[in-house]
């Protein structure tokens, strides 16, 4: 889980309510059954199916439920659905479904639309009232969730996502290079930065590009690359481990995050963990983690022109690019260092369920819920 960030960020916030006495279990996708670990603490289990959608699964997670004693639960992703239902049923007092894509990356990227889309955003709309709190990775996330599905404002609450603070990579000399790490969806917009390194070079520059991360979106990048005349400076890596992808930002002169939609932007934070300044689309909660002009630039998105421009003004500054690394480490240790957020989130867990109660010895006497 680790080489995942956002499974990073959940394990670590278990850990962090296991120091304080309780009992946590969590439950991992189908496929990584030699994660499981049921008998310690946190417990955990897979799911019995690859996507948690069927009888079978919500069978396993009530048993679950009586098991342990929930009294509160968390849910992501493919999970929200069923967990959120099944907690409804069997009585968790404490349903929190955690809220991670925007509306706009949804219409973006799926295949459904007309009547399958409206009744996807009818179901997620009953899901939601159900539990009893929606937790957003953002401000735009909660926005929107309050718009698109009509979830009263008391109700919803935004939690950021962290990361460790990670090891330094050296320095390695190399040619200047730019990096664009994201799945090739259209929400991403690869195909804005492609045009911008074609207007970079009309100027003269011609930087070095990565492209990581997969996607359906990769082979018409590729093929517009080869268009634009800029395949022979893009290197498209494919997938590479979490750990290679903050390598290859601390090694970079600047991150490009030039997504038409983004409801939080995870990777600015990887980027500013590593000290590497930040160009992204004024976005979602992109502004909410980018500080444009100290620790990196913002600008319009679908607009290769501007992008290009604060990209020239980067690689063309050295003194600007030492200014922006020291504010982007400054900016991540200070509101995204996972440490300090686990530590608060687990502070406001305890807060808002009854796990707050007692002391933790009394807590473990009692047996300590999940």
């Amino acid at each position: 889980m680790n080489d995942n960030p956002v499974a990073c960020h959940f394990s670590a916030l278990a850990r962090q309510l296991v120091t304080r006495g309780h009992q946590v279990v969590m439950v991992t996708p189908h496929r990584k059954v030699e994660l499981e670990n049921r008998h310690g603490n946190p417990a955990i289990y897979t799911w019995p199916s690859e996507r948690p959608t069927h009888l079978r699964d919500a069978v396993f997670f009530a048993r679950l439920v009586r098991q342990y004693r929930t009294n509160c639960l968390i849910a992501n992703f493919g999970a929200v659905n069923l967990m959120t239902i099944v907690g409804w049923l069997t009585g968790v007092p404490n349903r929190i479904a955690w809220y991670h894509t925007l509306s706009a990356q949804l219409s973006l990227d799926r295949d459904s639309a007309g009547l399958r889309a409206a009744l996807l955003d009818l179901r997620k709309r009953c899901v939601y009232k159900l539990a009893t709190l929606i937790v957003a990775n953002s401000q735009a996330s909660c926005r929107d969730a309050i718009r698109t599905y009509k979830i009263p404002s008391r109700k919803c609450q935004v939690r950021y996502f962290s990361l460790p603070d990670p090891p330094p990579t050296p320095a390695l000399g190399r040619a200047p290079t730019l990096c664009c790490v994201g799945r090739f969806h259209r929400c991403k917009g690869q195909d804005v930065f492609l045009r911008a390194i074609r207007l970079l070079n009309l100027d003269s520059l011609s930087p070095k590009v990565e492209f990581v991360g997969t996607g359906p979106e990769e082979r018409n990048c590729r093929e517009l690359a080869r268009k634009l005349g800029v395949a022979d400076q893009c290197e498209f890596t494919g997938a590479v481990s979490h750990g290679e992808v903050l390598a290859r930002m601390a090694r970079a002169t600047a991150t490009i995050v030039p997504s038409r939609a983004e409801a939080f932007g995870l990777t600015t934070v990887e980027s500013l963990a590593v000290g590497t300044p930040v160009v992204a689309s004024s976005v979602g909660g992109i502004p909410e983690v980018v500080r444009d002009g100290v620790d990196g630039f913002l600008v319009p998105p679908d607009d290769p022109a501007a992008l290009a421009a604060k990209v020239k003004l980067l690689l063309s500054d050295v003194e600007l690019r030492r200014k922006m690394s020291l504010n982007a480490r400054e900016r991540f240790l200070s509101t995204f260092e996972q440490g300090k957020v686990v530590e608060e989130q687990a502070d406001w867990l305890e807060n808002i369920t009854p796990m707050s109660q007692g002391t933790s010895n009394e807590r473990r006497q009692n047996g300590a819920p999940a």
